[in-house]
């Protein structure tokens, strides 16, 4: 609830606005609590937005990356023989190419907006998924339940999405939910890269980047949206921690 009037009070205003008369003024000036960057946008109301932008692409790639991979790793799972070995067989060809190559090629094509970043992260976030869920289908579905419901004429989709993917949720949320932190972390460094979002989407990364040159005048432009990218990826971790904790699940992407 907190979050929620925080954002809301202080992003009302537009984010982009400059006001080179004003320059950049440190963190407690009158009227810029957080202080603005060399061209006068209030960093208090760039950081709110940033931090919008930073959950709403961190759930979406989650959710994307998740539906896509429980998808496969179940059908793999689940059907085994020649259908296991080629979807594997594209997972490790997925985790043989490094991330930064797939993101450097891909930044010729995908405009750098919100649903090319969302489309962009879930294409590389998805393997973690499939071999969590298959593991989980390749003892659940020797139990005599799942037999059971072979003998009963369950279909084969209705064994799937009623009995083995659901008994592969716990260990999907617990991952998920370490999962967004990293998506985070690593939209900040795209922006941060010039990979990612630019004005007039506001990014945290790319606030970053533009106060990196003046850490000697300016240190506050780079390090207050860099305390909230490690304040949002720590409380992801510590929510996923948590979860794991409580749940009890051993998760390893």
């Amino acid at each position: 609830m907190a979050f929620l009037v925080f954002v809301t009070y202080f992003t009302q205003g537009d984010p982009n606005e400059q006001d080179l008369s004003v320059g950049a003024v440190p963190p407690l000036s009158e009227g810029h609590l957080l202080g603005t960057d060399v061209l006068g946008r209030d960093l208090l109301a760039w950081c709110a937005r940033g931090v919008v932008t930073s959950l709403i692409i961190g759930c979406a790639v989650v959710f994307v990356s998740a539906f896509v991979g429980v998808l496969v790793g179940a059908w793999a799972g689940y059907s085994g023989g020649w259908i296991d070995a080629v979807l594997m067989r594209l997972v490790d060809l997925q985790l043989a190419v490094p991330p930064l190559v797939i993101f450097l090629a891909a930044s010729m094509v995908i405009h750098a907006t919100m649903v090319g970043m969302i489309v962009l992260l879930a294409s590389v976030s998805w393997v973690p998924y499939a071999r969590l869920v298959r593991a989980t289908v390749l003892v659940e579905r020797q139990r005599g339940y799942i037999a059971a419901a072979r003998l009963a004429g369950a279909r084969r989709t209705g064994i799937l999405f009623g009995h083995l993917v659901p008994a592969s949720a716990t260990p999907i949320v617990v991952f998920a939910s370490l999962h967004i932190g990293f998506v985070i972390l690593s939209e900040a460094a795209l922006s941060f890269l010039g990979l990612g979002l630019t004005p007039p989407t506001v990014s945290l990364g790319y606030m970053i980047s533009q106060g990196r040159d003046q850490l000697g005048s300016a240190w506050w432009v780079a390090t207050v949206p860099g305390f909230f990218v490690v304040f949002l990826v720590v409380a992801a971790n510590l929510v996923g921690d948590g979860l794991r904790d409580r749940l009890r699940v051993n998760v390893t992407g």
